[in-house]
């Protein structure tokens, strides 16, 4: 290796460190997995969330530990909250489900942690992947504002014991995934 080689050599990788340390902080695509952390007592324990944030769409994709088709117990449901405004505290959306086949949805608009308007029309859906354990959500990005980034909150519910739900955050109780920008 000659004298050139070997100044070039550090300097090119520096400067390939030095442009991934500066690339935008923000992504289009984050996994969040989340312990198995309510001790069996449901079916519906969050494990993983893995949100995708496009051009088009904002698509939230939450595997549980064993999504049923039908329930002995009582209901379970998951509520999605996205994020779009860094300005304003709270979501701006909200989308609640059951987990069960034949359950419905809404997404709806917030303000000051309360549901305003009825259930949005706009371009949205959830399916209930029973096969693989996946709850999968996505909306247009016009339906929601089109916004520049959002973030979502997830927390599962389940009604097993009525006088003792069982209640599952992504994270921590009332937290956020990362500001993520679209695509």
């Amino acid at each position: 290796m000659n004298l050139t080689s070997r100044v070039l050599l550090p300097l090119t990788a520096g400067a390939t460190l030095l442009g991934l340390a500066v690339a935008p902080a923000a992504a289009e695509r984050a996994s969040y997995p989340d312990p198995a952390d309510v001790g069996g007592a449901s079916l519906n324990d969050v494990r993983r969330v893995t949100v995708d944030h496009t051009d088009d769409a904002l698509s939230v994709r939450v595997k549980v530990t064993d999504l049923r088709r039908h329930s002995e117990q009582g209901p379970a449901g998951l509520t999605i909250r996205i994020d779009t405004r860094r300005s304003t505290a709270g979501p701006e959306f909200r989308l609640t489900t059951g987990l069960y086949e034949g359950t419905d949805y809404q997404l709806v608009r917030m303000r000051d942690g309360r549901a305003v308007g009825g259930p949005l029309g706009c371009d949205h859906r959830v399916h209930l992947g029973f096969a693989t354990d996946v709850v999968r959500f996505s909306a247009a990005r016009t339906c929601l504002g089109s916004p520049a980034s959002a973030r979502v909150g997830v927390k599962m519910t389940d009604l097993y014991d009525g006088s003792h739900p069982v209640t599952d955050w992504l994270g921590e109780p009332g937290s956020w995934t990362a500001r993520l920008a679209a695509g």
